[in-house]
This record gives structure tokens, C-alpha cells and sequence, in this order.
């Protein structure tokens, strides 16, 4: 079991670090951080018990796998598991009188992001193993905080450009749910073709990398300005 939270975790206190090292400013207060984090594995939870629902009112049948594919990652993946990030970023950060300069909207959101990640890689790991873990821990968790960089950009913007509030708050949402309704589908539609449609599925996983690669450099290049560095 130790292994298997090692595993699953040693991704995640990394981003931390590194999100934590790159503020050049004042230090956010350890406790709040905390509790980000934990925000965002309570957003796991309010997930799976959304997810539970949601499947309560599936359409189980689909025109194609294309269809089924979409349904997936947008409706059961993404749009519930950005809301409950969402919600507790705003709930937990939103009113703290810690939360006073454009980075930190980024560094909260991270955690909340990670708090999210690092729950969902235990349960995974915890199923499917340390072979599990070496996947994720290359793309799962860092697409997680990939999404939460966008989001706390927006999230930060909303916070001190109130003229606009509403419509940074709509982005903190919308963007990191059109980000992370890609990436999984295009590991999702890949599962269904990959044994009828092998050049297709080659097609696609290298759109994958493409893709991830792409949000990776922005994101980093969010994290750079933010910083000031």
C-alpha cells in the first residue's frame, strides 16, 4: 500500500514544488495551500457522486463511437470534474485576504487541481497497479495541473479585474472543460478504434502528443508571466 501511495502521490508533491518555488513574491501561507488541496480532493468526491448520477440518466445507446467517445469525455469527464473544481477554488480562495496578486490565483488553483489529481491517480493506481502509475504520472496528473493553470489565469483575472468578473469566472470554467474534453477524448475514441482502425488510431496519438504538448507550452508560458519571470 505504501508503494502504491508513493506511486500515486510523488507526481503530484512535485507540481507542487515546482508551482510553490516559481511564486517570486510573497509566499502563500502553507495552511491555505493545504486546504486547496484538500478542496480539490473533496471536488474528487463531489465528482464521483455527480458521475453517479449522471450515469443514473445515460443514453446507452450512441450513432457511433465518435458520438459515445464525445459523450464521455465532455459529459461524464470534464464538465463535472471542472464544475467541482471550480466550486471549491471559489469557495475556499475567493474571499481570502491571501489572495492579493495575479499568481496566486495560479497557485491555488494548482493545488485544487492536484488535490483532484492526486485522489483520482490513488484510486487508479490502487486498481490497476504501478504500471498504472508510470502513464499517469507522465500525462494524467500533469494534464490535471495543465487544466488548473488556465483556470486559476481566468480565476485571477476574474479577482481583480471586477468589471469583467462574471466573464473571467465563465472562462475560468469553459476553458479548462474545452482543454480537458480534448485530451480525453482523444484518448477515449482511441480505445473504441484502435482494433478496427489501426492508422486512425496512429493518427490520433500523435495529435495527442501534438496537443499535449501544446497546452503544456502555454501553460508554462502562463505560469513564466504570471511570475514575473
Amino acid at each position: 500500500m505504501l508503494i502504491i501511495l508513493t506511486a500515486s502521490l510523488l507526481p503530484v508533491v512535485v507540481l507542487l514544488v515546482y508551482i510553490y518555488r516559481k511564486d517570486q513574491y510573497q509566499k502563500e501561507p502553507l495552511p491555505l495551500l493545504l486546504k486547496a488541496l484538500l478542496g480539490g480532493a473533496l471536488a474528487g468526491i463531489m465528482d464521483i457522486a455527480l458521475l453517479t448520477l449522471l450515469r443514473s440518466f445515460e443514453v446507452t445507446t450512441f450513432a457511433s463511437p465518435m458520438h459515445h467517445a464525445l459523450y464521455q469525455a465532455f459529459c461524464q469527464a470534464a464538465l463535472p470534474e471542472e464544475l467541482c473544481k471550480l466550486f471549491f477554488l471559489y469557495l475556499f480562495i475567493w474571499n481570502s485576504k491571501y489572495f492579493d496578486e495575479y499568481y496566486d490565483g495560479l497557485e491555488y488553483a494548482a493545488c485544487v487541481g492536484l488535490g483532484f489529481a492526486g485522489l483520482e491517480n490513488f484510486m487508479y493506481v490502487l486498481e490497476g497497479g504501478i504500471a498504472v502509475a508510470v502513464g499517469r504520472a507522465l500525462f494524467a496528473v500533469p494534464a490535471h495541473f495543465f487544466f488548473a493553470i488556465f483556470m486559476g489565469y481566468f480565476f485571477a483575472l476574474a479577482k481583480f479585474r471586477r468589471n469583467k468578473k462574471h466573464t473571467y469566472l465563465f472562462l475560468a470554467f469553459i476553458v479548462p472543460v474545452i482543454l480537458h474534453g480534448i485530451y480525453d477524448f482523444i484518448l477515449m475514441y482511441n480505445d473504441f478504434i484502435q482494433q478496427t482502425n489501426t492508422a486512425v488510431a496512429s493518427l490520433l496519438n500523435l495529435v495527442f502528443y501534438i496537443f499535449f504538448i501544446f497546452v503544456w507550452k502555454i501553460a508554462a508560458r502562463r505560469i513564466n508571466t504570471m511570475s514575473g519571470q
